[in-house]
């Protein structure tokens, strides 16, 4: 399989040659050869992805790509503070501009044999903070809409997770280690994050400040959970 990639530095002379593409957009272009008889390609794949002023991809063009021949495009944007919280579905278009940029690529989409009136976007809702940690992740389509994946951020409390340690010694020419319990954890010692599914079951992680997972708690119900501990010796191996 060959491609061919056009860097944006020899855009304005590779769209003197291929007049179909949007001359005064920023863009790369990706050709890649599906199959070749020996003399000339027979099938092609063509892709334009178009760039904002700030060199993001804000249209993905796959020429042609639909079964009738249509070009198939994805739309980006960008919220207020430049980040991307909506990822959209590929639209087929009505016909092909043969790579050229779709002003209203969404427009569309509401064609009954496409995506009609259901949600063709999944969403992320972030915290306001420069952190831009995720909050809720809503799904694509109507019925998730109302059904998110929230995203908990806290720090654990005292007698909420239990602290093992291990005593590692020689033996026998090689390690052996010995667990103990030494009590629990105290107050905001552990990050604590939880994450709630689609179907409210929550699934809660806590990490000690080098990042190691110490408990992954699986609830049950309102008061019964599944435990994993992870244990790691002195020379922080599980």
């Amino acid at each position: 399989m060959k491609k061919i990639l056009i860097p944006i530095g020899t855009l304005l002379f590779y769209s003197s040659a291929h007049a179909q593409l949007s001359p005064t957009e920023n863009y790369v272009y990706t050709k890649t050869y599906l199959d070749y008889n020996g003399t000339a390609p027979s099938k092609t794949s063509e892709t334009v992805q178009y760039l904002d002023g700030l060199g993001r991809p804000k249209q993905v063009v796959n020429v042609k790509a639909s079964p009738l021949q249509k070009d198939v495009v994805t739309h980006i944007e960008y919220d207020g503070f430049g980040r991307q919280v909506k990822d959209y579905l590929p639209v087929p278009q009505s016909n092909t501009m043969n790579g050229a940029i779709i002003s209203s690529p969404l427009s569309n989409a509401t064609q009954p044999g496409i995506y009609g009136s259901e949600k063709i976007y999944s969403e992320k809702i972030l915290e306001n903070s420069p952190l831009d940690r995720i909050q809720q992740q809503i799904q694509v389509g109507n019925d998730w809409s109302q059904k998110p994946v929230k995203f908990d951020y806290d720090a654990n409390i005292a007698g909420e997770v239990i602290r093992f340690t291990t005593t590692t010694t020689w033996v026998n020419n090689a390690t052996k280690s010995e667990i103990s319990n030494s009590g629990s954890y105290g107050t905001a010692q552990l990050y604590k994050n939880t994450v709630t599914d689609e179907d409210g079951n929550k699934t809660i992680e806590f990490k000690n400040g080098q990042g190691q997972t110490i408990l992954v708690r699986k609830m049950l119900d309102g008061t019964q959970s599944a435990d994993t501990y992870y244990v790691y010796n002195e020379y922080k191996k599980k």
